[in-house]
């Protein structure tokens, strides 16, 4: 989307277009001071103990509070730019995953972000999460989240639709998903198992909602039986993701295996050296409240999708829930589990000082060996692990982590200079020589008893092409799509909307031609994947794509131009003319060192095919001895709750919400091909 990117102050008049709802004003990022607060780490998040040891059966409430997300000292006056300044503890309102410890003890909140869950392989954990989320006059949150009624969405009250310009007051739907988790449909959190607060004027839930009508709860059942990783779970109700998340429904679910984590004292100790840096990016109001600022990517067709735009672009960096913070770190190895948090922005991070990253892991899991690298890029939904080495600086020294990716990526806006450019400050203080350091390197082996399971040359048994569309208008985008189809579409020759129907235990080659103008992270839901490689296609294939669309009669939206179970030259099934006769003669980009490893979510680049090797079984299964129409999951996830099963989707939360999303399910036959 080649949209100019407008950072000026902007005033959004919500009563313009007949809201009930109040005026904001941006506060500009620039006036916001940088790297005066500390990173809220263990102590200012809460940290659930989850395992044998812990409480395996808790309890998170999804509430709405005040977090200090901005400076706790205030934000000065500054005249020429018509701002008369915060005070000192000025809070601001969100929504997040509180636990009964955080309920009992009240107040303003350090972090907006939900708890650290840390949970242990093979201790099945069963949480119980509550929709207590305030609506109408008495909240706060909701009259500053611009709920689009146009789009397709979770809509309780059922009067969505085309012309409906007004403001929701109404219960909130909500619905945690758990992103890179291994567990059954029912306890997914797909976009259609929402549910509303307790006694609302509807009873309403999702289709394949775990939660009785009107109970306002529900108990989830997380096995745990998969690898080691860092894991995350955040809101996932349907067409309204972007501002539950942006409200702050976030929090972090790392998995430790006893068995199979890497030798005592060759990582650093968790939580005290091991620290989540969760990157996101918010715009505030000069009241200090949280701001979905419509002007941050302007609206390409308000008439049709009033409050819909197509990447929400924050001026502010926000981590751990703190804007632009500062870490006092020890002159020692740090373990960071980044994790890329933000609705649509990607970042491209660097240490100031020039020092590498040793990445030691992917969305799901260790790499074999650390890889060093002098940048990450991470999209949204990604996420790595990466060793700092700060052992041999000064004390005193400051290196700031710093951002150079462009929005939207990677051929959109250049950074800020000064506000989106740095991320937080590294402060190195006193070494504790009562802890020992440790010498992770690029020969540390960290995976001794269990090294990844390569799929990437196996034989699949089924082929896909599968196209990232954007649908234009004169104006702009209306919406995003997979295969040129929406998420409720259907395709001829299919009794419902599931296309793309896997046998479980099976493994399949993904081809995902990406024929829009950015790039997309693209998640799968439940089943993990290895990066095979890039390549780019020729300008001419959009132009093919057209030819074959026009020829068939399929318009935008409503489809792939050709029957979806038929081979086509490249003996790809999917509906679309074989990408082969477009490709560059070029070699295949094999995927960057540091995305060697299982994967749950990855950048699709524009102007290229990125193949990927997905498999419906558990990463640590040996290549053949899988089970195809057999699970070897630790649950039968062919077993649908009210004909529900996973999605897949683009995790830019803005593109999701509006039709870039398609549900799939599991079957224990192989999908036929023609």
């Amino acid at each position: 989307m080649k949209i100019k990117i407008s950072m000026m102050s902007a005033v959004i008049l919500l009563v313009a277009v007949g809201i009930a709802g109040a005026q904001q004003t941006l506060l500009p990022g620039a006036l916001i001071p940088k790297f005066v607060d500390p990173l809220p780490v263990a102590g200012d998040i809460s940290v659930v103990n989850a395992g044998p040891t812990g409480t395996p059966a808790f309890n998170i409430h999804m509430k709405e509070f005040q977090a200090q997300i901005l400076p706790i000292a205030g934000i000065p006056a500054n005249p020429a730019a018509g701002f008369a300044g915060l005070p000192a503890n000025t809070p601001s309102w969100v929504w997040g995953y509180l636990t009964d410890a955080n309920i009992a003890a009240g107040g303003v909140r350090p972090s907006y972000l939900g708890p650290v869950v840390v949970a242990e392989r093979g201790t099945q954990t069963t949480p119980t999460y509550i929709n207590a989320l305030p609506y109408g006059v008495d909240s706060v949150v909701q009259q500053l989240l611009p709920i689009d009624q146009t789009l397709d969405w979770a809509d309780p009250l059922n009067n969505s639709g085309p012309g409906n310009f007004a403001l929701y007051s109404g219960p909130q739907p909500a619905v945690p998903h758990i992103h890179g988790g291994e567990v059954l449909p029912l306890y997914d959190g797909g976009p259609d198992a929402w549910w509303l607060p307790v006694n609302t004027i509807t009873g309403a839930t999702g289709s394949g909602s775990p939660a009785a009508p009107g109970a306002g709860q529900a108990t989830f059942i997380y096995p745990n039986e998969q690898q080691a990783g860092t894991l995350w779970f955040h809101d996932h109700a349907f067409g309204t993701t972007r501002l539950n998340v942006y409200a702050g429904m976030a929090a972090l679910y790392p998995i430790f295996d006893p068995v199979n984590e890497p030798p005592a004292g060759t990582l650093p100790a968790f939580p005290q050296y091991d620290i989540p840096l969760i990157i996101q990016d918010r715009s505030f109001d000069t009241n200090g409240q949280i701001f979905y600022n419509l002007a941050s990517n302007p609206q390409p067709n308000p008439d049709v999708h009033p409050f819909w735009i197509p990447e929400f672009i924050g001026d502010a960096i926000v981590v751990n829930g703190k804007t632009w913070p500062f870490l006092n770190v020890e002159p020692r190895q740090y373990r960071f589990r980044f994790l890329n948090g933000s609705n649509a922005r990607f970042y491209n991070l660097k240490l100031n000082n020039g020092a590498p990253f040793l990445v030691i892991a992917t969305d799901q899991g260790y790499l074999n060996n650390p890889v060093s690298t002098p940048n990450l890029i991470i999209g949204p939904g990604e996420r790595y692990e990466a060793i700092i080495d700060f052992t041999a600086l000064p004390l005193g020294t400051r290196i700031i982590l710093t951002n150079s990716a462009r929005t939207p990526f990677p051929g959109g806006g250049k950074v800020v200079n000064g506000t989106t450019d740095r991320i937080m400050q590294f402060r190195v203080v006193a070494l504790n020589p009562a802890i020992t350091n440790t010498n992770v390197t690029v020969a540390t082996n960290l995976r001794q008893n269990n090294p990844i399971v390569n799929i990437k040359n196996v034989v699949p048994a089924i082929k896909r092409q599968l196209t990232l569309n954007e649908v234009a208008s004169a104006l702009g985008p209306l919406e995003l799509v997979l295969n040129n189809t929406k998420y409720n579409g259907v395709v001829t020759g299919f009794g419902g909307r599931e296309t793309e129907q896997p046998q479980v235990g099976a493994t399949e080659l993904w081809e995902i031609i990406n024929i829009s103008a950015d790039a997309h992270p693209i998640h799968m839901h439940l089943a993990s994947f290895q990066i095979v490689s890039r390549q780019k296609f020729k300008n001419a294939a959009k132009g093919g794509y057209a030819t074959a669309y026009a020829a068939t009669g399929v318009v935008d939206a409503a489809g792939p131009p050709f029957p979806y179970l038929v081979r086509n030259a490249d003996g790809a099934i999917g509906g679309n003319p074989a990408i082969g006769p477009y490709l560059q003669a070029t070699a295949l980009a094999p995927p960057l060192p540091y995305e060697n490893g299982w994967k749950d979510t990855a950048i699709m680049y524009p102007g290229e095919v990125t193949r990927i090797m997905i498999r419906w079984t558990p990463t640590d299964i040996a290549v053949g001895s899988e089970t195809p129409g057999t699970s070897q999951y630790p649950f039968d996830p062919t077993q649908l709750i009210g004909g529900v099963g996973y999605v897949w989707h683009c995790h830019i939360l803005d593109h999701e919400d509006n039709e870039m999303m398609r549900p799939y399910v599991l079957q224990a036959t192989p999908q036929p091909q023609i």
